[in-house]
């Protein structure tokens, strides 16, 4: 197998957008900025929890889909 010419750009594989960079896209025009947040138990798994903020709005949701209508909800 040969490798590629020095002067040939390699290329990384390029991963889906996120959850957060699709919320960003959506909605980030409304004014929406989105983040995330970990929450930590000594007894069980961390698990991931999606923010929207705008203006003196939070909104949480630990999955993508239940942010959507949140949000939708808000207008």
């Amino acid at each position: 197998m040969s490798e590629p010419p020095e002067d040939t750009p390699t290329r990384a594989p390029t991963a889906p957008p996120s959850d957060v960079q699709r919320l960003q896209k959506g909605f980030g025009d409304q004014g929406w900025r989105f983040g995330t947040v970990w929450a930590s138990a000594a007894s069980g798994p961390d698990k991931r929890r999606l923010y929207a903020a705008r203006d003196t709005t939070l909104l949480t949701a630990w999955t993508e889909q239940e942010l959507v209508i949140k949000i939708q909800h808000e207008g």
